[in-house]
């Protein structure tokens, strides 16, 4: 069994969860965004109403997008964890 070898795998699998995170972070903030400057152009809402609106919508994935960034990261330190006391 090869522990370098598979700390490398890991580590490439972690890369992937890692950017899938930051660019779900990304697309949520761009996302809100959009979506307040609609809301806040509505007669309905005022500026600050909007944001609330807004900010409550994407709470939820920018929290998940959250967890999925950080479990990345631990996997990417679990990875070299293993790769270092391999040696």
């Amino acid at each position: 069994m090869d522990l370098q070898r598979d700390a490398a795998r890991l580590a490439s699998i972690a890369t992937v969860f890692v950017w899938v995170g930051w660019l779900a972070i990304l697309y949520a903030f761009i996302a809100g965004l959009f979506w307040w400057i609609d809301l806040a152009g509505r007669p309905a809402f005022n500026f600050i109403e909007a944001f609330a609106i807004s900010a409550a919508a994407i709470g939820v994935p920018l929290f998940l997008a959250l967890i999925v960034a950080a479990l990345g990261h631990a996997l990417r330190l679990l990875a070299l964890y293993v790769a270092r006391s391999s040696v």
